[in-house]
């Protein structure tokens, strides 16, 4: 007796490769999506380190203002430079107090927080 196979038609042919390139698209894609939301985070985590140096220079600028208006005070004939700090992470300040025009005295402190610098200049009178 003979046996017949069923020819295969083209609707149930077997599709060889097409679940491994459908999970190879899937995976390029979620690849790309992991790479984009950590640069995302990197690039927000760098923004507010370079946003917390800028404030915490400004913040020690004003400290070596408040500094040399203390000393002013203890000496009002005082005149000179404080340079204090080494707070965490190398953060410090630089005030320098010079007499000013009539009877005024300046004052220059500047806040290094990082690699951010910011300068204060106030006039004591």
């Amino acid at each position: 007796m003979l046996t017949r196979y069923p020819k295969h038609s083209k609707s149930n042919r077997p599709r060889r490769g097409a679940a491994l390139l459908f999970c190879m698209f899937i995976l390029t894609f979620a690849t790309l999506m992991v790479v984009n939301i950590l640069d995302a985070t990197t690039l927000e985590l760098s923004a507010l380190r370079n946003s917390m140096d800028y404030e915490r220079a400004l913040y020690l600028a004003n400290a070596g203002v408040h500094q040399v208006a203390a000393q002013l005070e203890a000496d009002i004939d005082w005149r000179g430079t404080i340079t204090d700090g080494l707070y965490p992470d190398d953060n410090t300040y630089t005030a320098t107090a010079v007499t000013g025009a009539s009877s005024t005295i300046t004052v220059t402190s500047s806040g290094v927080a990082g690699s951010v610098t910011r300068t204060v200049v106030a006039t004591i009178q």
